[in-house]
């Protein structure tokens, strides 16, 4: 790069857990709001599901909310827009039904033009939140295969790895306007050239992917994390039964492009333009001019063949079983309504054919789970991406803790005589708590039987708010318990919350 990069970090940082950012006073008219959230061991029921598509909707209602959004069994997908506090109260009302959404990285663009948003609120009911063709018995396991989320200055430090992958797990039309390039001497890029997400798993299946794969470091990226999601589970789940498919580790960027462009404002590795799936169209680098940008697109008017990187007016690839959006440039907008016969992809003009064995998803995903059985997740079991855990034997770990929990109240759930001290958890930058903390118990013993409980079907609650519980790791010089200092009672409120008070 031949430019002072600008780096926001604080950009990076997912807001699962925490207090969302606050609104800007100077920012003008609405917000947009991307998320995803999966929900496994178990997925809703046919119940749970209809109840869910309609919870969701009276929480948009209530708050004006529209967009559009999926409800599957597995989870919820939206892209929703609103006024900027109005967003905020939606997704804390999604905490509020479901502590789920504690997990959730919303992802808020404030700012936006009342032209780019939507006019009405649609969820609809799916099977499945992209359309991989993995619902159901063929859905590799998120729990035990996911990749490594990796935030997006970490992402930008993994592409400079001479012995990493990247993989643009989007569609092809949207790679043509807008991708990652690695620096050179850096990570390779490898485009599946897909004309949809279905086509993935066969690609994946395929012996000349494999060996690209094998012994490389795999990088995943796509437009907010979704897709990556599954894709990573996918790869690593496959990986555990082959003996040809053997990454060196699996990760992805957290947030997507759209998180890693707001990190990076000045653009980073990334050039072009990020294809986005609402009235925005684009996302491009904040203070990157646009002459910039369009010089670093290839992407070309499929009739004429100048240069164009906008799509417009919903012109499709004319070819059989494609029917992917085309570029037309401005000039070939009205000879394209007259030829729609001649629209033509770039992958059909180059005559790609995409693989075509499907992968026995089912019997793949029961052998490896039979493998894997416990154990950690397969990109934990790689040498390069974590140490093996050693557990403490006197602490826990618990998350979704509510604000209104104190010391006294965790004691009173976990047991008076079992716990000795605690330390709550906040927010490096806002001093706040973010809903976890930290619990010394009195003995090994009591580590064991409260984690026990924690997976029956009571558990633990705090104010009537189920808390999930764990073992808690050893890291390098990392004791946090001063016994020299007093027990808090209440969790810290943080600064950024005393000076809106």
């Amino acid at each position: 790069m031949d430019h002072e990069e600008i780096v926001v970090p604080e950009n990076a940082r997912a807001v699962c857990g925490k207090e969302l950012p606050p609104v800007n006073p100077e920012t003008a008219d609405g917000s947009i709001l991307l998320f995803y959230q999966y929900v496994e061991d178990p997925i809703w029921t046919k119940a749970e599901h209809k109840a869910a598509l309609k919870k969701v909707i009276e929480i948009g209602t209530k708050y004006n909310i529209t967009g559009r959004g999926r409800v599957a069994r597995e989870g919820l997908n939206c892209t929703l827009t609103g006024k900027p506090n109005d967003i905020r109260s939606f997704c804390y009302g999604l905490r509020e039904w479901n502590d789920v959404f504690n997990d959730t990285d919303f992802k808020i663009t404030d700012g936006v033009a009342a032209d780019k948003m939507f006019k009405a609120l649609s969820i609809r009911k799916t099977n499945e939140l992209v359309a991989y063709g993995l619902a159901g018995d063929k859905a590799p396991s998120l729990k035990k295969f996911a990749g490594e989320h990796l935030e997006a200055d970490d992402y930008h430090k993994a592409m400079q790895d001479p012995d990493a992958v990247i993989i643009d797990v989007r569609n092809a039309y949207e790679s043509n306007i807008g991708h990652f390039q690695p620096p050179e001497g850096g990570a390779k890029l490898i485009d599946p050239k897909m004309r949809n997400s279905i086509e993935f798993p066969k690609w994946l299946n395929s012996d000349e992917t494999q060996k690209q794969l094998t012994g490389k470091k795999v990088l995943m990226y796509c437009t907010g994390g979704i897709r990556c999601e599954r894709a990573t589970a996918l790869l690593n789940q496959m990986s555990t039964v082959s003996e040809q498919l053997k990454p060196q580790g699996v990760y992805h960027c957290r947030g997507g492009i759209e998180r890693y462009v707001k990190t990076y404002p000045s653009g980073g590795f990334w050039k072009g333009k990020n294809y986005l799936f609402d009235k925005r169209m684009e996302q491009t680098p904040d203070v990157k001019d646009d002459a910039a940008v369009e010089k670093d697109i290839s992407s070309k008017c499929c009739l004429c063949r100048a240069n164009f990187t906008v799509y417009r007016n919903q012109f499709k690839c004319s070819r059989s079983l494609c029917g992917v959006p085309v570029i037309v440039c401005t000039a070939c907008t009205t000879a394209a309504v007259g030829k729609s016969a001649s629209l033509m992809c770039e992958l059909c003009r180059e005559g790609y054919k995409a693989p075509s064995e499907v992968p026995n998803l089912v019997a793949m995903k029961r052998a490896a789970e039979k493998m894997v059985g416990d154990n950690p997740t397969a990109s934990e079991q790689h040498p390069l991406s974590k140490k093996p855990k050693v557990y403490y034997k006197d602490r826990i770990f618990l998350r979704r803790v509510p604000l209104t929990a104190t010391f006294t109240k965790i004691k009173k759930s976990l047991g008076e005589d079992k716990v000795r001290e605690l330390v709550w958890l906040v927010d490096k930058e806002s001093g706040a708590f973010y809903g976890s903390c930290v619990v010394l118990l009195s003995s090994p013993s009591d580590v064991k039987q409260i984690v026990d409980r924690s997976l029956s079907q009571g558990g633990f609650k705090v104010d009537k708010k189920r808390i999930k519980v764990a073992e808690v790791f050893q890291k390098d010089d990392d004791e946090i318990f001063n016994h020299s200092s007093p027990q808090k009672e209440y969790p810290p409120i943080g600064a950024a919350m005393l000076n809106t008070q």
